[in-house]
């Protein structure tokens, strides 16, 4: 019979310290890390015209973004750190005809060639369904994340993301907890009954509860939630060091003075609620801006965190030449030489603007999927006779647009789906539907592709004046006070007031309905019945429409045309272009809103 060997109580308790020491990946030392940060992509892959302002020389005009120039600036800040994280917080998909066409292909392959590590499952990776994500997420060669979206057991995700990863740096683990929008994804997206989405903060404090059972208390959250969302919730959770967020395409940084509206610091700092710091950060959208965050972990606590986003700017740049042209548009001119080298000092020197080339090797898969677009995209559909903005809420400058009545374009949006449908008495667009702003000059099929991405087609309700009253209050509501801002609605055939001061479902006013026939305005009759058109997306009561649906389910579904909603704004532009007449603001008369009060 063998002895058996007995080891002195001391010794053993060495043993144990030593194997505990070396299991615990948050030791004391100190611990750098760089986070390179992006969200909302959705699809862009080329730079984008954008008006700058400087202090020394006024208005610019260069283009800005494009992945491959996000790119030369990532591969040259990771060779400045040994400890890097490539991050992407959701919405990498839907925006452009790179969708449109490749179906998520182009999108995979630029983001895995860019070294991404991972992305949060975004509210528009569920547009297409449970099957679309699944082949998605089998594109991608790294992981994809989130803690609050659950399929059920055999549903074609199960398996396919986890909650959370972990990621090791010099002996020292971090984890990585992904999340999603949770009521938006749900309601405005097209996830199957079989997943489950979860409230954000608990579920959160959920999984930094599970690390730290592992002995990982160095906490991201990758958050496709919104800026405003994640820094209520915050507060609610310990052990958070740092929320990589996304969703509302919010910008952060020192941007006020270059014409840029900022809506925070960045990074924006709180803290948990155990009273640490959290380090908040956001990069805009469709690929304009890159955030780069550095953080000094010194044992479980961020002792240190600094950055700013990085905007890359072509190097060809123009100037307010001071004179408008007949339309009143201001005319930029070229420069060259000593003044244009000059200008390009001045952009660098802001530290977030800089002028780089792009990647060869991620401009070179772009232009492989830009050569099987063909020729169709570019072609001219219609003349735009002035600058037509975006505001998904009135004045919140999205585009670089403050316009007090809202958007430009999303009415005649609205206008466009009314002309195509002669049965329609009105219609409704949410303004998250439209997703660009369309500038002066000719306007192209790939610019229609662009403003209106989804696979969505125009879709008739009937509904008495009263329903359509409470379908507007309820994507206000949902837009106001949810924080959902693409519900914001847009219309055209009627016009009303809105005060956006008063309380829920009291905030419209004095709708008036247009008369087809005769042309005339007049009290909308709260009893009787109107044709709606929409779009088949919030018919269904998402986005907040919610009577859209209730109206439905007790009188049976409405008709869906089948018309897709892009081609019929294509049918639209083309006629007016066939008819010489140029693609311009609707008049006051015809303009949804006749007011906007704001709440302050």
């Amino acid at each position: 019979m063998p002895m058996k060997k007995f080891f002195p109580l001391t010794i053993l308790a060495v043993v144990v310290l030593l194997a505990s020491c070396a299991n615990d990946s948050n030791n004391t030392a100190p611990l750098d890390i760089r986070i390179l940060h992006m969200n909302d992509t959705h699809s862009h892959f080329e730079s984008i015209q954008q008006d700058l302002t400087f202090d020394e020389i006024g208005t610019v005009r260069a283009q800005i973004g494009g992945m491959a120039e996000i790119s030369t600036i990532l591969n040259e800040l990771r060779s400045e750190r040994e400890n890097v994280l490539t991050l992407h917080a959701g919405d990498a998909i839907m925006g452009t005809t790179y969708f449109t066409f490749f179906n998520g292909n182009a999108e995979a392959d630029v983001l895995n060639a860019m070294g991404f590590e991972a992305l949060s499952i975004g509210n528009h990776e569920f547009d297409l369904g449970d099957e679309f994500l699944a082949e998605l997420i089998q594109k991608f060669d790294f992981p994809v994340i989130s803690a609050n979206v659950v399929p059920d057991k055999g549903n074609v995700l199960d398996g396919l993301f986890s909650p959370y990863i972990i990621k090791e740096f010099d002996g020292q683990k971090i984890g990585i907890i992904g999340l999603t929008i949770a009521q938006k994804t749900k309601e405005s997206s097209s996830p199957s009954d079989e997943i489950q989405f979860h409230e954000e903060a608990k579920t959160v404090q959920k999984y930094v509860d599970v690390l730290k059972k592992k002995k990982i208390k160095k906490i991201i959250v990758l958050a496709h939630d919104t800026y405003e969302k994640v820094s209520a919730w915050a507060p609610l959770v310990t052990d958070v060091d740092v929320i990589v967020s996304g969703d509302s395409h919010t910008k952060l940084g020192e941007l006020d003075s270059y014409g840029l509206v900022s809506e925070g610091s960045y990074p924006t700092v709180t803290t948990s609620k155990n009273g640490d710091p959290v380090y908040i950060v956001q990069a805009w959208e469709y690929g304009k801006m890159l955030g780069a965050l550095d953080v000094t972990f010194e044992g479980d606590i961020v002792t240190s965190a600094s950055g700013h986003p990085y905007i890359p700017v072509s190097a060809e740049l123009k100037v307010d030449s001071g004179n408008n042209d007949d339309k009143g548009n201001p005319q930029f001119v070229e420069v060259n030489g000593d003044e244009l080298a000059k200008l390009q000092e001045t952009v660098e020197a802001s530290g977030i603007f800089t002028i780089v080339s792009p990647d060869p090797s991620i401009e070179g898969i772009i232009k492989g999927y830009n050569d099987m677009k063909g020729e169709a995209e570019m072609e001219v559909i219609a003349s735009v006779s002035e600058n037509l903005g975006h505001n998904r809420i009135p004045g919140d400058g999205r585009d670089g647009y403050v316009l007090p009545l809202g958007s430009d374009i999303a009415p005649i949006v609205a206008k466009a789906f009314y002309e195509i449908d002669p049965k329609a008495d009105l219609s409704i667009q949410n303004g998250g539907g439209v997703r660009i702003s369309i500038p002066a000059g000719d306007l192209t099929m790939k610019e229609a592709y662009e403003l209106l991405p989804f696979s969505n087609t125009m879709y008739e309700i009937n509904m008495t004046g009263a329903e359509i009253v409470q379908v507007m209050e309820d994507a206000l509501s949902n837009a106001l006070d949810n924080g959902s801002t693409g519900s914001f609605p847009y219309a055209y055939g009627i016009r009303y007031d809105v005060d956006a001061t008063k309380d829920a479902y009291s905030r419209i006013n004095n709708m008036e309905i247009l008369d087809r026939k005769t042309g005339v305005w007049s009290p909308i009759e709260m009893d009787s019945f109107y044709v709606v058109l929409t779009n088949d997306y919030i018919a269904s009561g998402k986005d907040g429409y919610v009577t859209f649906k209730t109206v439905q389910d007790e009188r049976g579904n409405g008709y869906d045309t089948m018309t897709d909603y892009a081609l019929s704004f294509i049918k639209y532009a083309r006629e007016l272009e066939s008819a010489g007449n140029d693609l311009s603001k609707l008049s006051k008369e015809e303009f949804p809103m006749k007011s906007y009060i704001p709440n302050k």
